[in-house]
């Protein structure tokens, strides 16, 4: 799938104008501030994943100071490939989206317009937090099977009961049941997933230093290979620890990814250009996931992709990017490689051809 023409209307300082799109590299270029960034969060929302960044009001993505003040943004992108279809988003309070004019939810357009974006900071997979490698794979978890989105929702709520009654210093017996289920389930779907990645990043061996093995690390768990009586041995055992910690130290909310080059942790053993071309490896591997599931191609969307990357692993990137067949969004201050790719440049929220 792809998308061939997108509009946006009254978005951040998106100007409202139709704007068409090749299937293959789409490179946008511009100075800080142009609205690289934001033409990506429209993507990202009309596509069903919402803002960009978590805990982004929807009503922060209306502009502010301009056409249709009070009403709302509305945005729209023509799709095709596998099918021809529109999808339309309505900003107000909250998103409303429709796919092919009929009223959807976000878990549809998913399985219809599977797209996996990425800001620079998730891009920091080795060098950065576990939240980062748990994305990554709740990402992919929740475009190759709808059940897993649903079943990490669930999860959450369950969650935030266990942690309000750890506060209270309250006995959470009754809620470690379903946190057990649960719990154990998404470990099974995490580790699959870890297990199809891993097996798909032989195909981006060039941006990889050195043969890489990946571990996932069950959260404050490890006990028995069981994933159900691994969560239950591990909450008895950390019983004492949660309730004087008043937070639940067991379960998929503590899970990490170990990325290593031979015996040791890519994050200590590589720099930080070979980092960012590792990571972008993972990436595309999910890429590859997606598509063998799915039996079709995901959008890529990536923001500022090829930073802290020499001429050289810019260039491998890009080929690499290109080889997957995905249609790819990707930003950029600098327009690098014009002569291979001709970009779209961005200023003031209006692209200039």
């Amino acid at each position: 799938m792809y998308f061939k023409e997108t509009y946006f209307y009254n978005f951040r300082n998106i100007q409202p104008e139709r704007h068409e799109w090749s299937v293959g590299l789409n490179l946008i270029t511009g100075p800080n501030g142009a609205g690289k960034t934001n033409f990506l969060e429209g993507l990202n929302l009309i596509s069903g994943w919402g803002p960009l960044e978590k805990n982004t009001r929807m009503s922060d993505l209306i502009c502010w100071n301009s056409i249709g003040k009070g009403n709302g943004a509305s945005l729209s992108g023509k799709v095709s490939g596998e099918a021809d279809a529109e999808i339309l988003a309505a900003v107000t309070t909250r998103c409303s989206l429709k796919f092919d004019g009929k009223s959807s939810n976000a878990f549809a357009v998913r399985s219809h317009m599977p797209v996996l974006s990425w800001l620079s900071s998730h891009i920091s997979l080795l060098k950065g937090g576990a939240s980062n490698r748990r994305a990554l794979l709740d990402k992919v978890g929740a475009l190759v099977s709808p059940s897993y989105a649903v079943r990490l929702h669930d999860y959450r709520y369950v969650l935030r009961q266990k942690s309000a009654l750890l506060r209270k210093s309250r006995d959470a017996a009754f809620v470690e049941k379903p946190m057990l289920r649960i719990g154990a389930w998404l470990w099974t779907a995490r580790e699959e997933i870890l297990r199809m990645l891993a097996e798909s990043l032989d195909e981006f061996g060039e941006l990889l230093p050195s043969p890489v093995s990946l571990v996932f690390k069950r959260g404050g768990a490890g006990i028995d290979e069981n994933p159900s009586a691994d969560f239950k041995k591990a909450v008895l055992l950390n019983g004492d620890r949660e309730r004087a910690a008043k937070i639940p130290l067991v379960g998929p909310q503590r899970d990490d990814v170990g990325i290593f080059c031979g015996a040791r942790e890519a994050a200590v053993a590589l720099s930080r250009g070979q980092s960012k071309r590792m990571a972008s490896a993972v990436i595309l591997a999910s890429a590859l996931v997606v598509e063998r599931v799915l039996g079709k191609k995901p959008v890529l969307v990536f923001d500022e992709m090829t930073s802290e990357l020499d001429s050289d692993g810019r260039l491998s990137t890009i080929r690499a990017l290109e080889r997957t067949g995905c249609q790819i969004f990707a930003t950029a201050t600098d327009p690098i490689f014009s002569d291979l790719i001709e970009p779209h440049d961005i200023r003031d929220g209006r692209f200039v051809q």
